[in-house]
């Protein structure tokens, strides 16, 4: 829906060459015209208006110098900085712009009729008198040459299927040999034209026999492809669309006048009617611009008036968008006219009075201009003599029809409509005769004379600028991706060529955030950008409905499509709901699909002050219970329609609590108190909408409803039953009846529901026949409330207790239970017990020792207290008991043996063998085995014992120097087998991505995993193919999971993840060599006691030799980069910053003594 309007012309009359202009060219590079006359080549300059260069044709004999030679073509070259010339009797001439030379460089004897160039300029074809076509490469070495009227169809004949021949077909009334001649003012000449991409060209020529044109194509290598079928009336204008699907031509029928379309194998394809009468007009040429998007029809009327019409398509319409007449004065009229090869839209124009024109169109959308609901958001359309008029407000209607169209006595040019408020539905048109005619609402149009009014002053503007024209001054490019765009009221709206429409706020946007917005355009940051939204490919906006969220959209095949642009209907909204307009919003919302959350979550504190409002706006049941069941704790400002960054206006915090609850609570609450009868389903369903639903209260009130006669908007029970069991599940509704013990409201719910009766009413017979509190026992252990149950069934007396025991049992209800019984009852006591055998299978058999001891179960106490190695409490209940001496001794001995020094806790074991087993030696045994040397030669002091130091102390202080010296050996040459193997994987992964690096991939995922720093700070991604193989196995236990790491940091060599496991090796290998501090701090006191200096000597070096070269290592092992990085480097279960801190605390000198 868009017109062509003129933005700027430049006209050039002041120059006068020699002769009448014949044919031109236009030089790109350099903006200037060569113009070809009976005598000369002449280079104007249209801007300057001067003449560049003038070279004569005549001087050389090229043409007679008498004025009849006619030059048939003329070419710019601008490789060859040359221009080429042809004449009709038989010339190629070549002129050299830059050295003013002239060359002949072919000639041909019978003359030539037409010229062109591939669109490449790589080859040149030539038509000659002897209808020839001789075919050049572009430094005029001939390639081949054949004649134009060939007897064969060409490569491209049509297959036969057996259909009948086309000479035994009905042909029309005139019969089938009827061939119309051609026009007796075609000049008979051939015309060429090239497709757009040079592989195809096409020739239009006389046939000798019939006398009528033809059209046949041939390919690059000048080989016939195709032959058109016979067009009667087929005129001598032919031009090839540029992108290749057609060429175009004008056919004269006995009523009618048109611009047919063939297809490259000859048939015809469409066609659209010039609007004149029979014989009315010639047409000289048709010219496609470079984007096909408009074809030029150069025409000449009867009176001798020229004129050319620019067409457009749209939705298999063409349209004529503009009409240029020239008078009826020779000189006035055009010599020949083209297209800028550069600029689509730039039209050139040379009259046979040496005048240069120059037209520069652009695409405009008219559109009303409108910002309120007066405004009918009017586009009009420009088509020949008609304006058509589509009013958005009202309908949408696709093109070409329309709402109403305006019929003209003359082809418009330009329409546009009334800036001023309240008149924004008028419309002025302007003719092609001159004439601007004004159309306004319930009246004839009104005709004013054209007057052009030039203002010359600076006027500064306040506002938004909304469009801009062509300035040859440099400036700032803003976007260069942007395919339309439209103001309306604050908003920017655009669409992108990245096939995005953006809706930007002009109050707070800046030309850099423009472009920031552009850049990042469909990002994967934008999902729940409200500025942005996905357009189909070519998309094009056409106008927005004011005071509506209505945004109208043309395809590129020229269909519309309606859209509501989240922006505007989320600023629609706000509007609405800041102005308290609930019901506009909800209605909006409703359609649109919105959520309905934003109606509170927009303003909380506002939307809770006026709920009564809010209700009385809606004044539907139905509209109510729809906000109410779309409630949803999700802030809707931060998540779906979140307020955009740079936006003043957010939203304000509402009531502490939640907030599904907080609007069912105030709603209900105002309901009840405006007409709890009318609002009766509406205060179901906020009972029920509940974070935890109150299912029980809702059941209530339709009960209540039962026994209360109609009233007025009253609401029967058996309707609020009815919509209840619509929200909720029958069999979840009858549960909860069930639970509230009344058995009238659960017949209730049992007779609305589906259930067979022989499924519920024996059961509830047989609970009406039981004692109130096992009655609702019973009930509660139907629904699986067990904690209730229990609750019950406490209260049915000792003969049911059994059954309470089997119940806690069953469902693991200790501690509820302990809670229902006196602590000296016998019930209580049988719980404890219960409870300690449930804690032992759970392997807390302290916890269960500390119960029995509790209740009085001394002895079972006892065994569970010795079970889990609680050593001190089981003596305490061994006193309590009281057990003999013997008997405490064995305990003793017990304990220690076979619990503490299982576990590893030598010193524990060695009190209990002492002070409660008296025997030393047994307890100074314990301490020498667990390495506790300052306490083992405590006690040998103590009972003057010292002949275990020669029998045990010494020689165990002998073989720990010499176990610890050879662990830390191993551990030393392990860590510098893993540091070297480390060094040599770094170094290969380093290649690895420098090869990649250098075959252009820089963003190839490979080269990430190859370098040095991401192998270990982002192990995750570089070890994807392990994790997602592992997925499966990972989900189903702790230890598979173990079992997956350990497989994924493996330490052989070549695996992805090697440098990862070489560095969780290293790290373990510094934990554990840092762990012996402590030990081998007391073994070499021990030592240096006893004199064994030369062992303690060599442990104190083999442990300092392997601190410090640990600590060298370190800045080696984890580089700077990697040191700083908050990623894990050594698996799940370590950071650097955990690793790094245990060796940032000051250690002793590996020369220093170690106690």
């Amino acid at each position: 829906m868009r017109n062509l309007r003129l933005l700027k012309s430049l006209r050039c009359s002041e120059l006068q060459g020699p002769g009448t202009p014949q044919c031109f060219s236009v030089r790109t590079d350099t903006g200037t015209v060569l113009i070809a006359s009976e005598y000369s080549v002449t280079e104007l300059d249209p801007r300057a208006g001067q003449v560049m260069n003038e070279v004569s044709l005549t001087a050389e004999r090229y043409l007679p110098e008498d004025g009849s030679g006619t030059v048939v073509g003329i070419q710019d070259l601008p490789d060859q900085e040359s221009v080429c010339v042809a004449t009709a009797t038989g010339d190629v001439i070549l002129y050299n712009l830059s050295t003013s030379q002239l060359e002949c460089v072919g000639s041909v004897n019978s003359g030539l009729s037409a010229m062109s160039w591939s669109p490449d300029q790589e080859l040149v074809t030539l038509t000659t008198g002897q209808d020839t076509i001789i075919m050049m490469t572009k430094n005029f070495e001939p390639i081949i040459e054949v004649g134009i009227h060939q007897d064969d169809f060409g490569e491209g004949k049509f297959i036969t299927v057996g259909w009948g021949k086309k000479e035994t077909q009905f042909h029309g009334s005139e019969g089938k040999h009827a061939v119309q001649p051609a026009m007796s003012w075609d000049d008979r000449r051939p015309r060429v034209t090239w497709r757009g991409d040079g592989q195809l060209f096409a020739v239009s020529s006389v046939c000798p026999q019939t006398g009528a044109r033809k059209v046949r194509v041939w390919n690059r290598e000048c080989v016939l492809q195709s032959t058109s079928e016979t067009v009667n009336g087929l005129e001598q204008s032919l031009c090839w669309k540029p992108s290749g699907s057609l060429i175009a031509a004008t056919q004269r029928h006995p009523n009618k006048h048109s611009v047919v379309f063939m297809e490259k194998n000859g048939l015809l394809h469409g066609d659209f009617t010039l609007p004149f009468g029979k014989e009315q007009v010639k047409v000289k040429a048709l010219l496609w611009n470079s984007d096909s998007t408009v074809l030029a029809v150069w025409l000449e009327d009867m009176i001798r008036e020229e004129g050319v019409q620019l067409w457009t398509v749209g939705n298999y319409h063409w349209y004529l968008k503009q009409s240029l007449y020239f008078g009826t004065d020779p000189q006035r009229a055009p010599a020949d006219v083209s297209w800028d090869p550069e600029r689509p839209l730039r039209l050139h124009l040379v009259t046979r009075g040496w005048a240069s024109l120059t037209y520069d169109w652009g695409w405009s959308t008219d559109r009303s201009h409108g910002v309120d609901g007066q405004d009918n958001a009017n586009v009009a359309v420009i088509d020949g003599d008609k304006v058509l008029v589509s009013t958005f407000r009202q309908c949408v209607v696709p093109p070409p029809m329309c709402a109403y169209e305006l019929q003209l006595p003359a082809p418009v040019n330009l329409v546009t409509f009334h800036r001023q408020p309240q008149r924004t539905n008028e419309l002025a048109a302007l003719t092609a005769d001159g004439h601007i005619l004004v159309y306004g609402q319930g009246g004839p149009p009104e005709k004013v004379p054209l007057t052009v009014c030039i203002p010359r002053s600076r006027v500064e503007l306040e506002g938004h600028v909304i469009s801009m024209c062509h300035s040859s001054d440099t400036g700032t490019v803003v976007a260069s991706n942007v395919s339309s765009f439209v103001v309306y009221d604050d908003f920017l709206l655009l669409t992108t060529h990245s096939h995005t429409c953006r809706c930007l706020r002009l109050s707070t946007l800046t030309v850099k955030g423009l472009q920031v917005a552009l850049a990042a355009d469909g990002g994967q940051n934008d999902q729940n950008d409200e500025t942005l939204r996905r357009v189909e490919r070519g998309s094009r906006i056409v106008t927005v409905v004011p005071q509506d969220t209505r945004l109208i959209l043309q395809m590129p095949r020229g269909n519309l499509e309606t859209i509501h642009h989240r922006a505007l209907v989320l600023a629609q909204l706000r509007k609405c709901l800041d102005s308290q307009k609930f019901r506009e919003a909800f209605e909006c919302m409703r359609k649109l699909r919105i959520n309905l959350n934003l109606i509170y979550d927009h303003n909380p504190k506002v939307f809770l002050e006026s709920v009564e409002t809010f209700l009385r706006q809606l004044d539907s049941i139905n509209h109510i219970n729809l906000f109410l069941t779309e409630l949803k704790e999700e802030d809707t400002t931060t998540t779906m329609y979140p307020y955009p960054s740079n936006a003043t206006g957010q939203s304000a915090p509402g009531a502490c609590g939640k907030k599904v609850d907080i609007v069912c609570d105030a709603l209900r609450c105002t309901m009840e108190s405006m007409d709890q009868h009318k609002y009766c389903l509406s205060i179901l369903t906020s009972h029920v909408k509940k974070t935890v639903p109150e299912l029980e209260v809702a059941l209530q009130k339709v009960h209540e409803l039962r026994g209360k006669t109609d009233t007025t908007n009253a609401v029967s029970a058996e309707e609020a039953l009815k919509y209840l069991m619509f929200l909720v599940n029958v069999n979840e509704l009858y549960e909860h009846s069930l639970g509230t013990y009344d058995f009238d409201l659960v017949l209730m719910v049992a007779e609305k529901s589906q259930k067979d009766p022989k499924e519920y009413l024996p059961f509830l017979n047989m609970l009406k026949t039981l004692e109130p509190n096992y009655q609702r026992y019973t009930i509660d252990k139907h629904l699986k409330r067990y904690r209730k149950a229990l609750h019950h069934l406490s209260k049915c007396g000792e003969e049911h207790f059994t059954e309470a025991l089997n119940l806690v049992k069953d469902q693991r209800l200790y501690s509820e239970a302990l809670g229902l019984y006196p602590t000296d009852s016998p019930q209580y006591k049988a719980l404890s017990c219960a409870y300690a055998e449930y804690l032992v299978e759970q392997q807390q058999a302290e916890q269960a020792g500390l119960l029995l001891w509790r209740c009085g179960e001394a002895v079972r106490a006892l065994q569970a207290f010795v079970g889990s190695a609680s050593w001190r409490n089981a003596l305490c209940v061994a006193e309590q008991i009281p057990l003999p001496p013997d008997q405490l001794a064995l305990l003793a001995r017990d304990l220690a043996g076979t619990k503490l020094i299982e576990l590893r806790r030598y010193t524990e074991a060695a009190i209990l063998l002492e002070q409660y087993a008296k025997d030393c030696e047994e307890a100074i045994s314990a301490l020498i085995t667990g390495a506790v040397w300052e306490e083992a030669l405590r006690l040998v002091y103590l009972y003057n014992r010292q002949d275990i130091i020669e029998t045990n102390l010494k020689p165990a202080l002998l073989e720990a120097c010499s176990s610890q010296t050879s662990y830390l050996e191993a551990q030393r040459a392990m860590f510098i087998r893993h540091k070297t193997r480390l060094a040599v994987v770094r170094e290969l992964k380093e290649k690895a991505r420098l090869e990649l690096l250098d075959e252009d991939v820089p963003d190839c995922p490979e080269a990430e995993l190859y370098s040095e720093a991401s192998s270990v700070m982002s192990g995750s991604r570089a070890g994807s193919k392990y994790s997602h193989s592992n997925s499966r196995i990972s989900s189903r236990s702790s230890k598979n999971r173990r079992k997956a790491e350990r497989k994924k940091l493996s330490l052989k060599e070549g695996t992805p993840l090697e440098d990862m496991a070489l560095l969780h090796a290293l790290a373990e290998i510094i934990h554990s060599v840092d762990k012996m501090r402590e030990e081998v701090h007391s073994l070499l006191k021990g030592l240096m006691l006893f004199q064994f200096d030369g062992q303690a000597g060599r442990l104190q070096q083999a442990y300092g030799e392997a601190l410090q070269m640990m600590e060298v290592a370190l800045p080696e092992v984890w580089q700077e980069g990697l040191q700083q990085s908050p990623a894990p480097i050594t698996g799940p279960n370590s950071t650097a910053n955990s690793i790094m801190a245990s060796f940032q605390q000051p250690r002793p000198s590996s020369t220093q003594g170690q106690f």
